[in-house]
């Protein structure tokens, strides 16, 4: 009898011991990089780098690299969720869901190709109200760049092939994997 009122307080103790703070919503100022790793890559596999020549400060016929402004939720949820506003050109500005695995990757949620619709979360901002968009960049992210190069050595894109296809199951460029449209 003991035995078993001892498993039931174990039993009981347990969960109410696993849910420490650290499992709670975290941080996200040292994911920042892995963000705009994510939103590079996906723009060079998608063979989109080309696409940012007149968009900060960049001219027409510019093939310098643009550095563009993303802004990225404060905190991620404790399922690894957070969320990134940022220009996707050629679709405009996007409310996008990234997904944070346990090796720190970033996934990008929503397909580009979809050029997000209003619905399945990831979205254009053009969809939300003015109120949202603001209250989301002035309150709850943080603001940094990602770098967009239109001349991007064959180095920097075959490692944004691998990535790619490493995160989402297909790469565009390469045209392997399951996933691959």
């Amino acid at each position: 009898m003991k035995l078993i009122f001892v498993l039931f307080l174990t039993a009981l103790v347990l969960p109410l011991k696993a849910q420490t703070p650290s499992q709670g919503a975290r941080d996200s100022k040292q994911l920042l990089p892995a963000v705009a790793q994510a939103i590079e890559d996906e723009l060079y596999d998608l063979r989109h780098e080309g696409l940012y020549f007149q968009i900060d400060d960049n001219s027409g016929g510019d093939n310098s690299p643009a550095q563009i402004s993303m802004y990225v939720s404060k905190t991620i949820a404790p399922n690894g969720t957070g969320v990134v506003v940022y220009k996707d050109m050629p679709y405009g500005e996007v409310y996008r869901y990234f997904v944070v695995d346990a090796d720190g990757m970033v996934e990008l949620s929503g397909e580009p190709t979809s050029k997000f619709p209003p619905h399945g979360g990831s979205m254009l901002t053009v969809y939300m109200t003015d109120e949202e968009v603001c209250d989301f960049i002035q309150n709850k992210a943080y603001k940094t760049k990602f770098t967009v190069n239109p001349k991007a050595s064959a180095e920097r894109v075959r490692d944004a092939e691998n990535r790619q296809l490493k995160r989402t199951g297909y790469s565009f460029r390469l045209h392997k994997g399951p996933g691959h449209k």
